[in-house]
C-alpha cells in the first residue's frame, strides 16, 4: 500500500510543480488506487504544502541550495542509474531532503548485498519518508475496525 501512496504523492507533487492546484486534480485520473491510498497521499501532500515544504512552479524555496549529490565509484556500482535518477527527482521535488538522500544511499551501501534497483529504491524511500512522519508524530493508540476497550 505504501508504494502506491508514494506513487500518488509523486503524481500530485508533479501536478503542483507544473502549476496545477490540488483542487483541479480530477479523481478519475487516480483510478487503480483505493480511497485510503488516495486519502493518505492527499493528506501528506496537503500537510507538506501548507507547511511550505512543497512549492509550486513559481515559488522557490529560500536558503536551500539544490546541489546534486554525485555518487562515487562504489556507490555507482551498487545503485542503478534508474534508482539514482528516481532519488534525484524526489530530491528536486522536495519530497526528500539532503539528509534523507544520504540515509538512503548509506542504507544501500551498508545494508544490501545486491544492487539497488528502482523497485528497491522505492521501498527505501517509503521507509524513509514514512518513518520520518511516524517519528515526528505524538505517540497515540487508535482502535482498528472491530477492536474495543474492555
Amino acid at each position: 500500500m505504501q508504494n502506491n501512496v508514494i506513487d500518488l504523492i509523486i503524481f500530485l507533487v508533479r501536478r503542483i510543480r507544473i502549476g496545477d492546484k490540488l483542487n483541479e486534480v480530477k479523481l478519475d485520473t487516480l483510478q487503480g488506487y483505493d480511497n485510503s491510498e488516495i486519502s493518505a497521499a492527499w493528506s501528506w501532500v496537503l500537510q507538506k504544502h501548507h507547511s511550505g515544504e512543497l512549492k509550486g512552479k513559481d515559488q522557490k524555496k529560500v536558503n536551500q541550495p539544490r546541489a546534486h549529490r554525485v555518487l562515487h565509484f562504489a556507490e555507482r556500482m551498487m545503485i542503478t542509474k534508474e534508482a539514482y535518477g528516481y532519488l534525484l527527482e524526489l530530491y528536486d521535488m522536495g519530497l526528500i531532503d539532503t539528509m534523507a538522500m544520504e540515509k538512503i544511499i548509506e542504507q544501500a551501501m551498508l545494508h544490501s548485498a545486491e544492487q539497488i534497483t528502482l523497485d528497491k529504491a522505492k521501498e527505501m524511500v517509503v521507509k524513509t519518508i514514512f518513518s520520518n512522519v511516524e517519528s515526528s508524530q505524538p505517540k497515540t493508540m487508535f482502535l482498528k475496525g472491530n477492536e474495543s476497550i474492555n
